[in-house]
């Protein structure tokens, strides 16, 4: 090896000692991420790609101390995708402690010399950078090499068989100033599956991982109460699924008699495209980044303008996109890419996204150069499509234009033009013509001429506006016409422009773009608003639809026809957390052509996330349960896919006819939701709504008029209960209960006061009514030194309100309360329904340190899912398991319950213990904390000695 190639091996040794820091970090901050929020099945087998990869190249370059580390880290993930099931807390703990010493040994390369002088903004102190994964030629997935006798100068390409250096004709590097190839000077290196996760900083990783030490307890005749812990240990979500990233599901077979797709249901962009995302990791960012990956694009996650502009000085891009949150910044940005495209000469393009239409964000657009400016966008297929057109405009369907004109030499020359801007033209010399040729061609614009014999433009525009079909096409004028009443006369026939020969080619071009390009995004959205369905999966808009609903429930009529079915598909969290969410996506399209192809007639909307809404207007109850039976059977029976394996969903349909005298739909809708939730375990999966008997009505109306009057006046009664720990200790927690009295003087609890509640669409009242009473008595006891944790009950409805994060914050503020001193406590199965809202409303409320609680909790795939989507610590068990003697089968489910839980570091509560057996079993299972009769009964003291509790 001469020394040219020692020297140039060297740099590239340099090069990847660079790289390696970045990489290794970006797999750190990726772990973290997923000890803290849960795992995620692609994200690992990203993980472990890199790591394998990563590990090959440093062993090859010398770092054998962190290639043995990532080598460790990749066989340890080997292990785990081996078994079908993502990691338990010990192999999470492994990982992450594999993570921390790798971070401790990697190499740091020597910081290079920068030049002190200031720069220009976009201008890099780096030459050029390579392509994305360029390193990955010395890796095991490289390439064969190239080889010719004589390299050429500046450019390379490694082998590791040879040792020989080769041109690499995918890659050309300009020499310096001073004549040799500095480009390796301050390079960064990046593999395309981890095209840039995460911002690089400097390496300062913080555990975010500690597995829950549980002590085996010694038994022991008499245990008392163990202490609870002051705040939950990290939860470390575990869940089944497939060891590695699978092809997004093939789409299943639709019925010959579901509504044909006006477009394709998920757009594409060309694979090998470079992209840089400035970008906040949103919701809508992260599954985009996904999908364009899964594409073959080439993404690059930044975070601030600075790195763009440095990143883009070193090596430009196809696309810079840039995320609503950065709109701000878009006139700097766009000097940013206006110099590097003057740098460079390359087609760099330029594209943002909007949450909300503004103009001065849409001024600033245009002065920064935006060359797509995207308001809005319900989905990530929405913004694919925008790319689409924008990357690759040859693409759409050439627009066509109907040239009428009786000189031919003038016809020619506009066709001429047109023709070359790659647009579809006929001409027409003869006006009498025109109205055939306009049905066979279906013009997107009609450029007419003034003044022709046998029909003038201002007679043939009134003629062709008289057709329904080309009310709306535009029609503009080309004519030497200079009188200005004959131009307005034209205009206000029907024409849209009027344009004045001579005229130059490129104002007739943008002219009859413009126009074109304005006329068929308004014909998409009239198509949309015609049939108020959506082209790819027949489905209507939920706010549509209940609309339609409300206009129909307003009209009175004594006997109404048709009726609702609320359809929902269960376990729709695992499913999420086994596909991903763009899997889980197309899956849903799926089913959504499904259900709109089987509904026939009937209007389907998305209600949530899994389930669907079918309103008909003229079936009666037979026809609604047969159409509901024949709804769940073809989804049922369907032959899904997923990530390659066959699927079969379970799926609950609730039926509500219109008959049943509902004036709200509000009403309608929960009670059809009930029914669909009863129907989870009936027989045939499918419920129908049966009002309630004449005098079950007047007392139900009689006690919603009672409990109106309770809630207006604070007439509600709370009752408290402790939570002990069954080895005694001297935290103080209860539970709050919430009663009401009726007319009668009879204490009613809260299981017959909050269904009729949320039906009556107050039960966010009563929930905060709650919430500040637990918050003032929680209060009280910190200024009298006393700590003090309650759990208190809230509805899913509560945690719906959009506004009740915000509100439970502002409420810990005035009552100077720390949050971890409130518990809410959620139902499992109305967060099961409702697992979405109630998410967002958790994930908002865990920085605060406000602590959740499942209750009911029992073996089931709903309770799995809840505990891996939600930040829990503490679970309630259902009463089966503490109430009276339990079987052997009970027994044995228990104890693998509460393992479970203790698996994820959650506090176990028995709750409604009345009876020392029932204790005793709980105990020996491994409870945590007791909570009962037994114990003590609910009452409105709190003066319960926590510190002397036993069984």
């Amino acid at each position: 090896m001469n020394l040219d190639d020692e020297s140039q091996l060297a740099e590239l040794r340099l090069a990847f000692q660079r790289h390696l820091p970045r990489r290794v970090e970006v797999i750190a901050r990726r772990l973290q991420r997923f000890l803290q929020s849960g795992w995620d099945i692609n994200g690992l087998a990203l993980i472990h790609a890199d790591a394998r990869r990563l590990g090959d190249v440093s062993a090859r370059h010398g770092f054998a101390e962190a290639g043995e580390h990532l080598v460790g880290l990749a066989d340890l993930l080997d292990e785990t995708l081996s078994l079908e099931t993502l990691p338990d807390p010990t192999v999470g703990e492994r990982l992450w402690n594999l993570t921390e010493h790798l971070v401790a040994v990697v190499p740091r390369a020597p910081e290079p010399v920068r030049d002190t002088a200031p720069r220009q903004l976009g201008n890099s102190d780096r030459a050029e950078s390579p392509p994305l994964s360029w390193w990955r030629r010395w890796g095991e997935d490289a390439a064969a090499p190239k080889f010719e006798a004589e390299p050429a100068p500046g450019a390379y390409s490694d082998s590791a068989a040879s040792g020989k250096i080769s041109p690499d004709p995918g890659h050309h590097v300009d020499p310096g100033a001073n004549g040799h190839d500095d480009s390796l000077d301050g390079i960064v290196l990046t593999d395309e599956a981890f095209s840039g996760d995460f911002t690089v900083q400097p390496l300062a990783i913080t555990p975010a991982f500690a597995a829950p030490a549980r002590p085996t307890p010694a038994p022991a005749p008499a245990p008392a109460v163990a202490r609870a812990p002051a705040a939950p240990a990290p939860v470390v979500a575990a869940a089944r699924s497939a060891p590695t990233p699978a092809p997004a599901p093939v789409a299943a077979p639709i019925p010959t008699n579901a509504p044909p797709a006006a477009e394709p249901a998920r757009a594409a962009l060309a694979s090998g495209l470079r992209l840089y995302h400035l970008t906040n990791h949103g919701p809508l960012s992260l599954e985009l980044d996904q999908r364009l990956e899964a594409q073959g694009v080439e993404v690059e996650l930044l975070e601030d303008i600075e790195e763009l502009g440095e990143l883009l000085g070193a090596l430009p891009a196809d696309v810079v996109l840039i995320d609503a949150e950065f709109n701000m910044l878009l006139e700097d940005i766009g000097e940013i890419v206006r110099q590097t495209r003057q740098r460079t000469n390359k087609r760099l393009l330029l594209a943002a996204i909007s949450d909300a239409d503004d103009v001065s964000l849409r001024l600033s657009a245009r002065r920064a150069g935006v060359d797509a400016l995207i308001i809005g966008p319900d989905s990530v297929n929405d913004v694919i499509r925008r790319l689409q057109a924008l990357v690759d405009p040859e693409r759409e369907v050439p627009y066509r234009v109907l040239i009428v004109e009786d000189d031919r030499s003038q016809a020619l020359f506009a066709e001429g033009i047109l023709r070359n801007a790659g647009m579809d033209t006929q001409v027409v010399l003869d006006a009498l013509g025109v109205m055939p040729t306009l049905e066979q061609f279906q013009p997107d614009l009609v450029l007419m001429d003034l003044n022709m014999p046998g029909a003038n433009g201002i007679e043939l525009t009134a003629l062709i506006r008289e057709q329904e079909s080309f009310m709306h096409t535009p029609i503009v004028f080309l004519s030497g016409e200079s009188d200005e009443d004959r131009q307005f006369d034209a205009i206000d026939a029907g024409g849209d422009d009027f344009l004045a020969k001579p005229i130059r080619p490129r104002h007739l071009i943008s002219a009859v773009q413009n126009r074109v390009r304005r006329h068929r995004a308004l014909e998409t959205r009239r198509s949309k608003r015609s049939n108020g369905k959506d082209p790819g999966t027949g489905l209507i808009e939920r706010a549509e639809l209940l609309e339609t609903i409300a206009e129909r429930l307003a009209r009175s009529e004594t006997q109404r026809s048709g009726g609702v079915l609320f359809l929902e598909i269960e376990s729709l969290s695992l499913l999420r957390e086994r596909m991903g969410l763009t899997a889980l996506e197309q899956l849903m399209s799926d089913a959504s052509r499904l259900v709109t192809g089987t509904a026939g007639d009937a209007g389907v909307a998305r209600f949530g996330d899994g389930s669907y809404l079918v309103y008909d207007a003229q079936r009666d109850d037979a026809a609604l349960d047969t159409l509901a039976a024949q709804l769940r059977g073809v989804l049922v029976q369907h032959p899904f896919q997923a990530q390659g394996h066959p699927l079969r969903l379970r799926v609950s349909v609730g039926v509500c006819a219109l008959r049943h005298g509902f004036t709200e739909t509000t009403a309608l809708l929960n009670a059809v939701e009930k029914v669909a939730r009863e129907a989870r375990t009936h027989e045939r999966g499918v419920r129908r709504y049966e009002p309630p008997k004449s005098s079950e009505a007047s007392r139900e109306a009689a006690l919603l008029a009672q409990i109106r009057e309770a809630v207006s006046h604070h007439h509600l009664e709370l009752l408290y209960q402790p939570v002990v720990a069954v080895a005694g200790s001297d935290d103080s927690q209860f539970q709050v209960l919430l009663r009401m009295r009726d007319s009668q003087g009879r204490l009613l609890s809260a299981a017959e006061v909050i269904p009729m509640a949320e039906r009556a669409d107050f039960i966010v009242d009563i929930d905060r009514w709650v919430t500040m009473q637990a918050l003032a008595l929680i209060r009280d006891r910190r200024s009298e030194g006393r700590s003090l944790r309650l759990f208190v009950t809230q509805s899913p409805l509560t945690l719906a309100d959009p506004a009740q994060a915000t509100w439970l914050k502002t409420e810990l503020t005035a009552h100077d309360v720390p949050g971890t001193s409130l518990v809410i406590e959620l139902r499992l199965e109305d967060a099961a329904v409702h697992a979405a809202t109630v998410r967002q409303f958790c994930d908002a409320m865990v920085a605060d340190g406000v602590q959740f609680c499942l209750s009911q909790y029992e073996a089931g795939t709903d309770a799995e899912g809840l505990l891996e989507q939600l930040p829990l610590g503490f679970v309630k068990l259902a009463r089966k398991y503490t109430s009276g003697t339990l079987t052997s089968q009970l027994r044995d489910e228990l104890k693998t319950l509460i393992a479970r839980a203790h698996r994820r570091g959650l506090e176990v509560i028995g709750h409604g213990v009345e009876d020392a057996q029932s204790a005793a079993t709980l105990w020996m299972s491994g409870i945590d904390f007791i909570q009962g009769n037994l114990v003590q009964q609910a009452n409105q003291d709190l003066d319960f000695d926590f510190n002397q509790a036993v069984l």
